[in-house]
């Protein structure tokens, strides 16, 4: 080694610059960080596990202390006997009369949570509001719509279509003042489509009703529909040609013809694939304004008949003001079929 190079390697040993040591405390440096963001993966791990306390807006004590288990319920694997303790731990004083309540918001809820538990409260998932009662039975708003859905499924069995419940609104929960009452639901008439109204109401143990709460849900009812395949004019006959039939909504259709019945008129022009509503037909008149028709007169003891035109149209059973050909004099009468009119 000559001593140009024995100088350069001493003087990078003096000054601490050797590109030898400068990698392998890299690589060590590497190393520490990638130990340290283990530790703290497996740190977050124990901090955040895969299961949460959700506590609910609506619970009944059954004794004088409020219980964690009475008032929340655990989403996810945690262990039985670890959420059989933590459930059974007493917290604030229950309402001291059955049937009273007490109502927490979300910010003293928490507070009273870390009072009795500690920071394992901050892990809770928590409600806007927890109303607790002494005694008696809660129902929350899952449970009742759950029950809505049910009910209006079994009352709209009969429809045709495919029935959809939506935009459902139900309280936020109902409580029962004893264990034994039952929650029926009722409506005033038939499911159908569109807004309907029913009534959750408790029933106590001898059969009365005690409090009724309103609800109501949605139901579209998506069906085939009569729609003009091309526009019609009005007073123009009703031909099957001239009809199509579209799935669409029915709650937003509930004056849609059928397709049944007729012969049938178009009462009102129609729009091609436009709905052809009940409004919009009418029947085919068995008599038609300026039409020949026999006018009959029918007495106790004469019977006359003579020719007639009549001056509007007029079906089977309805009434028609009808011109003496003769006379010119006009009569009222009553359609009888395509050619007469008849006069008592």
């Amino acid at each position: 080694m000559d001593s140009t190079s024995q100088g350069y390697e001493w003087d990078n040993l003096r000054t601490g610059s050797c590109p030898l040591k400068a990698g392998a405390v890299l690589l060590a440096a590497l190393a520490l960080s990638a130990l340290l963001l283990a530790a703290s993966a497996a740190a977050a791990a124990d901090i955040a596990p895969d299961w949460r306390v959700q506590v609910r807006n609506a619970a009944c004590a059954a004794g004088p202390k409020v219980l964690l288990g009475e008032i929340a319920d655990v989403r996810g694997p945690m262990p039985r006997d670890q959420w059989k303790e933590l459930a059974a731990r007493p917290l604030w004083p229950a309402p001291e009369k059955a049937g009273h309540q007490t109502a927490l918001s979300r910010e003293r809820l928490l507070t009273m949570l870390r009072f009795y538990l500690g920071d394992q409260a901050d892990s809770f998932v928590l409600p806007s509001q927890l109303v607790v009662q002494r005694g008696g039975k809660a129902v929350d708003g899952a449970e009742l719509a759950r029950r809505c859905v049910d009910f209006l499924t079994a009352r709209g069995a009969g429809l045709h279509g495919d029935l959809e419940i939506t935009d459902l609104r139900v309280p936020d929960y109902v409580f029962l003042a004893h264990p034994g009452d039952q929650l029926n639901l009722v409506m005033s008439g038939p499911a159908h489509p569109g807004r309907n109204n029913v009534l959750y109401e408790v029933v106590s143990g001898e059969g009365k009703a005690a409090r009724r709460f309103a609800a109501s849900a949605f139901l579209n009812l998506w069906g085939p529909v009569a729609c003009a395949t091309r526009p019609i004019n009005r007073l123009e006959r009703l031909t099957p040609d001239m009809v199509g039939f579209k799935r669409k909504n029915m709650a937003y259709q509930e004056n849609a013809w059928d397709g049944s019945g007729g012969p049938w008129r178009v009462a009102r022009s129609v729009g091609t694939d436009q709905v052809i509503t009940r409004d919009s037909i009418e029947p085919v008149p068995v008599i038609a304004r300026g039409g020949k028709v026999n006018l009959v007169f029918e007495g106790t003891t004469i019977h006359l008949s003579v020719k007639a035109e009549a001056l509007a149209d007029a079906g089977i059973g309805q009434t028609v003001q009808v011109r003496n050909v003769q006379s010119n004099r006009k009569i009222t009468g009553t359609v009888l079929d395509a050619e007469t009119v008849l006069v008592r």
